[in-house]
């Protein structure tokens, strides 16, 4: 009896690393397939499942996380990823979930690809790497070096007050032009404490109807979202081009005015670039493009260099409103210092 138990130990043991991955430092290549249930719930109430659920080591190497959707969880705790390809997840490459625990993780030197629905569809799924925290627990860390392409929603996100988050040095990049969803570089949304700086996002650009368009970092929260406002964002030293909007901040009233409080966002050293015209709607009836535009109160907007012809009145005529920098729906900015070209 004791062999057979020890057969069947060892078979288990086996089947575990076979579907596993390189974590704290055991080598091996995720099979897709194999999805377990992460006990969370996404924001439109799916039951998340993850390839890789609270590692308790560094994770590494190739995860295909086909038919789950998380490709790594983390729940509770610490944790670390590094030198990691991630591809396959439906909603998150990465999540950190601080809805109900404290969590903190690095997300650094990584690959995120194909993250999102087959084939794409303009439902708010599908994150390189996502950082969330509404629910009393945190969400901290930071995401460098990465690289994250062909996804749906958002390259990075950090979402929720209890999220603390630094998003440095990554590369993400966009598909271009294209009409099924609009995307964003980086989101620091909904009350989360960011930080994003030199950072390289292209190719956020949105053609289809009736939806905004899109940005290369999205900053946005308060009662119009239905959610808190996100007070102090720093988006400093990023080059940022071919996107509608370079940098975007709507922190909004119900009414859709801007917040009556300092928000206080922190615009500066950014170089910012679209030489065309390509959303065509997102205006009402006609294209939207702005290098940085601004429906928020008190926020800092300093030394940067805007250029390309896609962010020209002139050149985008009636077919498009067209603006360097858009801040006739702010209250009090403080505009200085910026570069034209």
């Amino acid at each position: 009896m004791a062999t057979v138990r020890a057969r069947l130990a060892r078979a288990i043991l086996s089947s575990a690393i076979i579907g596993s991955l390189l974590i704290g430092g055991v080598a091996g290549r995720a099979a897709a397939a194999t999805c377990l249930a992460t006990g969370a719930l996404d924001r439109d109430g799916t039951p998340l499942t993850a390839r890789i659920v609270n590692p308790s080591g560094t994770v590494s190497g190739t995860i295909d996380a086909t038919g789950c959707e998380v490709g790594v969880y983390f729940g509770h705790g610490t944790g670390r990823v590094d030198g990691a390809e991630v591809f396959g997840a439906r909603y998150y490459g990465v999540l950190v979930d601080g809805n109900l625990d404290n969590v903190a993780v690095d997300v650094v030197n990584s690959s995120f690809h194909d993250i999102g629905e087959v084939p794409r569809t303009n439902v708010r799924h599908g994150q390189g790497v996502a950082y969330r925290s509404f629910d009393g627990g945190s969400a901290t860390g930071t995401a460098s070096g990465n690289r994250v392409r062909d996804f749906q929603e958002a390259g990075l996100n950090m979402t929720g007050p209890g999220s603390t988050v630094t998003f440095s040095g990554n590369r993400i990049i966009g598909p271009g032009p294209q009409d099924v969803i609009e995307q964003n570089g980086i989101q620091v949304i909904f009350g989360a404490h960011g930080i994003v700086r030199r950072n390289e996002i292209s190719g956020m650009s949105f053609t289809g109807p009736n939806f905004a368009p899109s940005a290369g970092i999205l900053v946005v929260g308060g009662p119009g979202y239905n959610k808190p406002y996100t007070y102090g964002a720093v988006l400093v030293d990023n080059v940022i081009t071919g996107s509608d909007m370079g940098i975007a901040v709507n922190e909004i009233e119900v009414n859709d005015r801007p917040s009556p409080l300092p928000i206080s966002t922190r615009i500066e050293g950014n170089v910012i670039r679209n030489t065309q015209l390509n959303n065509a709607y997102g205006f009402g009836q006609k294209g939207y493009q702005a290098g940085i535009s601004v429906r928020s109160n008190a926020d800092r907007i300093v030394g940067n260099t805007i250029s390309g012809n896609g962010y020209d009145k002139a050149f985008c005529g009636g077919a498009a409103v067209c603006l360097p920098i858009d801040t006739k729906h702010a209250i009090d900015p403080i505009v200085s210092g910026n570069v034209v070209r």
